[in-house]
């Protein structure tokens, strides 16, 4: 940044004086000359002509002088008065350095303090102000001031006839020592020094600026060494190393060995403090400068590290989940948002690092398929705690998300059961014309206590009170629930939601659920719900006899089987117990199989799937269609076309695209070694690591396809760096 020269504190004013007086004394010298070489040759009257024009030039020249000089002194009675009065004003503010401008940002006067910092004598100053504030201009700084909450101040109001009324009893402008920065804009002036610069509307006889410069270097500086030395506070788990070693022959404590020393070696490279305060769960604080390291390289030092430690013979990764907070709180607030992030982590299926900033979470890792880490434990808690919160509702709402499929369907049907296992009136909101509705509940809506249990959104507001308690199902995105305006007004009037679902959490709420329970290990939300009836049913007199009928269980297994693409896809352990226990209950397997048989406008929207591509050498596979104008249908058949490319030899991920009302949808299914979800939350998109979606709207079926592929590179892009890094 470059010193201003003194060429802008001087005018070029006299310039026009001089030629007048050299054109006078050029004609007077004219006239001199040819009186002395050829006087008979002039007329009589040359001489009071010349003469004439002499005197004129010279009276011009002189009165250009005294204006100039005129305006001079006015000029310098205006700088001692706004010294004067502006003195008054700023006399709690000692030395704060203040310009005068006008609208376009051209200086009229500065006043002595600012003269010292920039190193000049003269006050008016014939630049503007960007010349010495680094390039930002008076418009910015005005902008700035507007975008505050404090958009003009007391002082910013007064006009110039105030000022020139101030006196020495005039109020201290304490808004002035006490307004942050962020109404104002930080500009460096040539010396280095930084100063927060603010605008403040006078009137003099046209608008002017009145521009102040609060010296902020040494609190930036400090704000800036605060936030470097600022601890970072982070909690890590350990996600399947107990799980891991009750299936495989390794000794459990040589194991978490391993984990600990890499801990210990990742800590003591950030110059931090590590505590281990319950088993496989550790504390972490370091500099918050540390954490910039670390997002740098995505946390591969950490995360890659700990995944070259493999159990037994099948060499199955052991993953670390962790979460840090750098919210600007006390540490106790530091260390609940470290808390929460590291919930978040997990319930996007653990392996990975979730930073809390101001600006929302980022998400770093998440390469691995999510282990299986719930248990019966973990579902008796979790539904007798829910049982609880259902028992003490006026009555109970239950909703899936939008387009209704099967696991929607019956996770919302096995939630129901739990209403009616505690006496409650419950209700399910769904959209009762949806196809997948009314296959699905065509026995059930027959018997008795589910022929008036279906209802719409529409009738759904009118059930909702002040202790009402809805839970969500197969969802966990606010935006794709059947009814957002149920879920609104009841988080207004009772405040109490609950949540079920199978995939990653992709967002933090700005409410707190009654019930989080998000397990993307899990197959489908069906099999998390099965799990909570089978524990529901302990300990509850007579509840085996009255929770799940043949009808019930045959509908919360369609659910497991569509998920699980007819068990051949993410089925676990945990998955087949729970079919298990639907079987017992009656469940057909028959009659569900029937869901699944597809009419002849399903088999077109299949059949318009024309376009297909494989990519990234043939892992990576991509099929599109326009639709065929049926919506729903082709949502659905975008899914199975999804489903059928992944059956290809080779294809480890797949992605079927489909227009439907301007909009195009994307399914995406993986086979475990690919995670579709973060390829697709590039796009906006979620769900699960191994079966994600998403909707881009106004955007051509092109586009689309061609930003999809550019999602996978940028996908295989980094999974490659972070190879490299490890």
């Amino acid at each position: 940044m470059h010193k201003p020269s003194e060429s802008h504190y001087h005018s070029n004013s006299t310039l026009p004086m001089i030629v007048l007086l050299l054109l006078g004394l050029l004609f007077f010298g004219t006239y001199i000359v040819a009186e002395h070489v050829a006087p008979d040759a002039l007329p009589g009257y040359t001489a009071p002509v010349f003469l004439a024009i002499y005197v004129g030039l010279s009276a011009l020249a002189f009165l250009f002088f005294w204006l100039k000089e005129r305006k001079q002194q006015g000029e310098q009675k205006l700088m001692e008065t706004l010294n004067t009065k502006m003195h008054n004003m700023f006399k709690y503010s000692v030395g704060l350095p203040y310009a005068v401008a006008d609208e376009q940002g051209r200086i009229r006067a500065l006043n002595s303090a600012l003269q010292q910092i920039l190193g000049v004598e003269d006050p008016f100053f014939r630049g503007t102000i960007s010349d010495f504030c680094g390039g930002v201009g008076l418009q910015e700084i005005i902008r700035a001031g507007i975008s505050g909450e404090d958009v003009r101040t007391e002082l910013g109001r007064l006009t110039m006839e105030a000022i020139f009324s101030a006196s020495e009893d005039t109020p201290k402008p304490a808004e002035l020592s006490v307004r942050n920065m962020e109404d104002g804009v930080i500009v460096r002036f040539p010396s280095g020094d930084r100063y927060v610069a603010r605008a403040y509307a006078i009137n003099l006889g046209r608008m002017n600026y009145l521009v102040t410069f609060t010296d902020v270097s040494e609190l930036l500086e400090l704000k800036e060494k605060m936030d470097r030395d600022m601890p970072a506070v982070a909690y890590i788990d350990i996600d399947n190393l107990e799980e891991l070693t009750q299936y495989t022959h390794v000794n459990y404590r040589d194991a978490s060995r391993q984990v600990d020393d890499i801990l210990i070696q990742w800590t003591a490279s950030l110059g931090g403090y590590l505590r281990e305060y319950e088993r496989d769960r550790y504390m972490v604080l370091f500099a918050q400068d540390q954490l910039r390291r670390c997002e740098q390289d995505k946390f591969s030092s950490l995360l890659d590290r700990v995944r070259e430690i493999r159990l037994g013979e099948y060499g199955i990764p052991v993953t670390v989940s962790v979460g840090i907070s750098l919210a600007d709180a006390t540490m106790a607030e530091r260390a609940k948002e470290a808390s929460s992030a590291l919930d978040m982590a997990l319930q996007r299926g653990g392996d990975q690092v979730a930073v809390r900033r101001k600006d929302g979470i980022r998400y770093y890792g998440g390469q691995t398929r999510p282990p299986q880490r719930r248990n019966k434990v973990q579902s008796r808690v979790v539904a007798n705690y829910l049982l609880t919160k259902i028992s003490e509702s006026d009555n109970l709402l239950v909703m899936g998300h939008k387009n209704p499929d099967f696991d929607s369907i019956g996770a919302a049907i096995g939630v129901a059961q739990l209403g009616l296992l505690a006496g409650v009136p419950t209700k399910i909101i769904v959209d009762l014309d949806n196809a997948n509705f009314r296959v699905a509940t065509e026995r059930l809506t027959a018997t008795s206590l589910y022929k008036d249990m279906f209802i719409s959104g529409h009738k759904g507001l009118d059930l909702i009170r002040s202790n009402t308690l809805l839970i969500i199902t197969d969802a966990n995105n606010f935006r794709i629930i059947e009814s957002e305006e149920v879920a609104n007004n009841v988080r207004q009037v009772s405040g109490r939601i609950a949540i079920i679902d199978h995939h990653r959490q992709t967002g933090e709420y700005d409410f707190e659920p009654v019930v989080n329970y998000i397990d993307p290990s899990a197959s489908s939300a069906s099999e998390l719900v099965t799990e909570m009836l089978e524990q529901s049913e302990i300990g509850h007199e007579g509840a085996e006899s009255k929770l799940v009928s043949d009808e019930v269980a045959s509908v919360i297994l369609s659910g497991i089987m569509l998920d699980t693409n007819g068990f051949t896809r993410n089925t676990g352990s945990r998955t087949l117990d729970a079919a298990r226990f639907l079987f017992g209950k009656g469940a057909n397997a028959e009659y569900v199989h029937s869901f699944f048989n597809q009419d002849y406008a399903d088999y077109v929207c299949e059949r318009s799937f024309s376009g297909c591509e494989l990519v990234q050498d043939g892992t990576v596979g991509l099929t599109w269609s326009q639709g065929t104008g049926r919506g729903a249908d082709d949502r659905v058949a975008a899914a199975k076309e999804a489903d059928r490319l992944l059956s290809v030899k080779g294809v480890c991920a797949s992605f079927a695209l489909v227009v439907v009302d301007n909009a195009v949808h994307i399914s995406g299914r993986s086979d475990g070694t690919l995670n579709v979800q973060l390829i697709l939350e590039r796009m906006g998109g979620g769900g699960r690591f191994d079966s994600a979606g998403t909707v881009l709207a106004d955007v051509s079926l092109d586009k689309a396809v061609s930003d999809l592929k550019a999602a996978v590179r940028a996908y295989f892009t980094e999974r490659e760096e972070a190879h490299r890094g490890a």
